[in-house]
């Protein structure tokens, strides 16, 4: 029940969007980051979606400095990733594609391609936004002007929003991304609190100044959950950070099929405990015991006609199931299967052991969410 409590409380937390752009009269310059490794599926979609902010369009797309540059990174990509980047390069004179054959030694492949991103965009610029988007996450037209205005309203240095589903999603929305955001929650605070401040890496919008301040991704090379990593240094370094609910504005492909959002989760829980193999294997089990402790205790109270047991066990699967339609509306994934929380929840410990038999044998990438990198 305590999980449950501190999780509803956090996501409380997460910061409405706001409506209303930024009252600035000259917009500063946004410089948007994707980098991009074998994204042909989804690239297209990706930078269109870009290309069509509202932002900064009195400053429109032939001025000679645009308040909106589009930096792909194309990291090494053998299939048609670099034909679609060219081709908007070429309707677009605000997109820039910078090839990038893979990480040196000690780099993380997706940290490396967004710090690549960053350097070919050349110095900072005074009041200067840096947005990191992945190549699965669809932008609608006003998020980034949407964004801004919530990140100044709040006096944040960072800050991130999830993808929400597409419109044709699979089951990991409803399934995984209730118990996933849940867990991820109580290692991470949407408010930059705790040992860890919560970011999510498919829209990531930050101020230069601050990127700068920390020693950008340099600083990160070999670190794996990039996003709550540079969250968290943005805080360590005295700045703000938020996690905004801007699900209505962006959608990512990254958790579809049921498999692909599997082993998503399984990677970035992977990479998250640095592949321990006692932390994968106590955090599954831990998961999966505490998941089932309510159904069970009902069903001895039952069995044993004791009401004590009966009313303990059905108050956990009711903060269970509570917590699980807050967190799934939070996702936009669908509450629907909240009376089935402890069955949900007990899956997603099954994803850590499954973690861990990977890293048992010795097969894992570590490269969290962002695996293809």
């Amino acid at each position: 029940m305590y999980r449950s409590l501190r999780t509803l409380r956090k996501a409380r937390a997460i910061l409405p969007l706001e409506q209303q752009p930024a009252s600035t009269v000259l917009p500063p310059t946004v410089t948007v980051v994707v980098p991009a490794r074998n994204e042909e599926d989804v690239l297209d979609n990706c930078l269109r979606g870009i290309r069509e902010q509202t932002y900064g369009r009195e400053r429109g797309p032939d001025d000679e400095e645009p308040a909106l540059r589009v930096v792909v990174v194309d990291d090494g990509s053998t299939d048609g990733t670099s034909e679609i980047a060219a081709r908007h390069a070429a309707e677009d004179p605000r997109v820039r594609v910078v090839r990038s054959e893979g990480p040196p030694s000690g780099w993380t492949g997706k940290v490396h391609a967004m710090h690549v991103g960053v350097e070919a965009a050349g110095e900072p610029e005074a009041g200067e936004w840096l947005m990191f988007v992945d190549a699965d996450t669809v932008l609608a037209p006003e998020l980034l002007a949407k964004l801004l205005a919530t990140a100044e309203h709040a006096d944040a240095d960072l800050v991130s929003t999830p993808g929400g589903p597409p419109a044709e999603h699979s089951a990991s929305w409803p399934i995984l991304m209730p118990a996933g955001l849940q867990m991820i929650g109580e290692n991470a605070d949407p408010v930059g609190k705790g040992s860890k401040a919560f970011a999510i890496g498919h829209c990531i919008l930050l101020r230069r100044s601050h990127y700068e301040k920390i020693g950008g991704w340099a600083a990160l090379s070999g670190r794996r959950n990039e996003d709550i990593a540079i969250a968290t240094t943005v805080r360590d370094h005295g700045g703000i950070t938020r996690v905004v609910e801007g699900l209505s504005y962006a959608t990512t492909s990254g958790m579809d099929p049921f498999r692909q959002g599997w082993d998503s989760f399984r990677k970035s829980f992977v990479a998250g405990t640095n592949g321990s193999l006692p932390l994968l294997l106590g955090i599954g089990l831990g998961q999966i015991s505490l998941s089932l402790a309510s159904p069970a205790i009902l069903a001895a109270g039952v069995r044993g006609r004791k009401p004590a047991l009966i009313a303990l066990g059905s108050l956990g699967w009711t903060a269970q199931s509570a917590t699980h339609a807050r967190t799934a509306r939070v996702m936009h994934a669908g509450p629907w299967l909240a009376p089935a929380a402890p069955f949900t929840n007990a899956v997603f410990g099954c994803i850590m052991l499954h973690g861990a038999l990977e890293v048992a044998r010795g097969v894992t990438s570590w490269k969290g969410r962002a695996a293809k990198f």
